[in-house]
């Protein structure tokens, strides 16, 4: 016994896709009559729905206190730069190489 989708859906009552007409809706709610009777919500008033006064506030989280540091590193001082005298020909400084030693250039 297995149904298939033609008799499942010849069982279905069609659907409308015309839209009602303007003055039906207001028809319809005229004879409800309920929904024009319900009162409108209301703010509470009783104790039990009244707030209550704030209590006070516990303070404001503190950062933990620093364990005591370490002593800072020495440092020592930078070396002394040291300035030499230099002679006022700079060849008297370089050595000359030997020609075998010479780079060549080109």
């Amino acid at each position: 016994m297995s149904s298939t989708a033609i008799d499942v859906l010849s069982a279905l009552p069609p659907i409308r896709t015309a839209a009602p007409e303007p003055g039906a809706e207001k028809k319809q709610q005229e004879e409800d009559g309920s929904e024009a009777q319900e009162p409108e919500p209301t703010t509470p008033t009783s104790e039990a729905s009244r707030l209550r006064p704030p209590s006070e506030c516990p303070p404001a989280p503190r950062k933990p206190a620093r364990p005591p540091s370490t002593p800072a590193k020495r440092r020592f001082p930078a070396p002394r730069r040291a300035f030499f005298p230099v002679p006022r020909d700079l060849n008297a400084v370089f050595r000359a190489l030997p020609p075998k030693k010479r780079i060549r250039a080109g």
